[in-house]
């Protein structure tokens, strides 16, 4: 019998968003006579947590696990508790960091990611060796993998659109190029980072994250949906954290507008969870807004598929965006679509075929689910065309497979 691949897949934690429901769809379609998979998680911890196959060894970081969860509200908290107050040499390391965050807040971002790959430098080196190693997680998973883990080949996964926002090429083109492959998960994607990074355009390739029909429909069929049952408006629902790209904020300026223009029979969904400040400040700006009975947050879920069923439009307005999986899995569900013109939004709708594309804006929004409403034809005649496609792409585990073999023939 051949020896088995050893693969280690770094990730941060298995509480339900777009990663993590990649991460399982790969997962699922892993060939385990083939590999020998560890996933190394910085918090061994989330709902998604008891739906790893079982062929997969889950381990937790020792150390630093918190550094992996920072957020705007926390960050210089965590930072000091975890490591300036057991080293307090590093404050030495992190205050020109700090200075630059405070002179320059545009690009406190950059700083912010430059500070914290100088502090990872301390974290431990990752005890074993293996064959593969993929930092599936995106940025940080990256960096903690090119400093810390022993392994013959490293790749990195790209879940997002590396122009939006803007990011420190110093930072990430030495990252990249110490890699041996960067996955992207759209052709637009992919387009953009060649044409950023030519330098490193033979690292690049694409692998279109997995979605599974037969297990979307069967999760949709099971289960609760909304608990406002004796509503009969029209619900739009949106899949994603809480957060500033996911333009929620856009979200209850448009309610407004719905409400101020007679469209009262309306009510605007999110599954999913985010930091405690963001969620407050969005419930405190729909008061504001007076349209805090219109937005309804329905917290985390392990199946988001019940809510997608049965809702009119799913809607995706997001600032900026890799390639959502969620998007993907309401097409599987034949449902009427809007979304934002993030970078992937044209391929993943075929320019406007299979749902409404619209401005990143609150006027683009409104205008976008106005016309969805006003024109229930329209909505129709997308679900009809969604019903004409074939969905399930296993396929693209070709792309990884052959970035195995590449790394095997080059060994030999």
């Amino acid at each position: 019998m051949d020896k088995k691949t050893k693969l280690l897949i770094i990730g941060i934690t298995m509480y339900p968003a777009g990663t993590e429901k990649s991460f399982l769809s790969f997962a699922s379609c892993l060939d385990y006579d083939k590999y020998d998979v560890t996933l190394l998680l910085a918090k061994k911890e989330g709902l998604f947590l008891p739906m790893i196959p079982p062929q997969i060894r889950v381990i937790e970081m020792t150390d630093y696990a918190e550094m992996f969860t920072l957020n705007g509200g926390n960050a210089m908290k965590v930072i000091w508790n975890t490591m300036v107050k057991k080293n307090p040499k590093l404050l030495f390391e992190i205050l020109p960091f700090v200075l630059k965050m405070t002179v320059f807040p545009k690009n406190r971002s950059d700083y912010a990611m430059g500070m914290w790959c100088r502090l990872s430098r301390h974290f431990p080196d990752l005890d074993g060796e293996y064959d593969c190693a993929v930092a599936y997680w995106g940025d940080k998973t990256m960096f903690y993998m090119l400093d810390h883990v022993n392994a013959k080949k490293k790749i990195a996964w790209l879940h997002f659109d590396y122009t939006k926002p803007q990011r420190d090429d110093s930072l990430y083109l030495p990252a990249f190029s110490a890699c041996d492959a960067v996955v992207t998960v759209s052709k637009p994607i992919e387009e953009s980072l060649r044409a950023h990074f030519p330098q490193i355009s033979n690292k690049i390739v694409c692998m279109e994250n997995i979605c599974d029909p037969k297990l979307i429909w069967d999760m949709a069929m099971k289960g609760e949906s909304y608990p406002d049952l004796f509503f009969h408006g029209k619900r739009i629902l949106t899949v994603g954290r809480i957060a500033a790209q996911k333009g929620y904020d856009m979200v209850v300026e448009v309610l407004a507008k719905l409400r101020a223009n007679g469209y009262n029979d309306v009510r605007w969904y999110v599954v999913g969870g985010g930091d405690e400040a963001d969620v407050d400040a969005l419930q405190v700006m729909a008061v504001q807004y007076q349209v805090a009975d219109m937005l309804i947050l329905l917290g985390t879920t392990p199946n988001p598929y019940t809510y997608m069923r049965d809702c009119y439009i799913y809607a995706q307005p997001s600032r900026h965006e890799g390639k959502p999986i969620a998007v993907e899995e309401a097409k599987i569900l034949y449902k009427t679509i809007l979304t934002t013109n993030y970078l992937s939004a044209k391929e993943q709708l075929e320019d406007g075929l299979l749902g409404e594309i619209c401005d990143i804006s609150v006027e683009g929004i409104y205008q976008g689910v106005k016309k969805l409403l006003d024109h229930p034809s329209l909505c129709n005649a997308y679900a009809d065309r969604l019903t004409e496609r074939k969905f399930g792409n296993r396929e693209e585990m070709q792309v990884f497979e052959s970035l195995m073999q590449k790394n095997t023939d080059n060994e030999q």
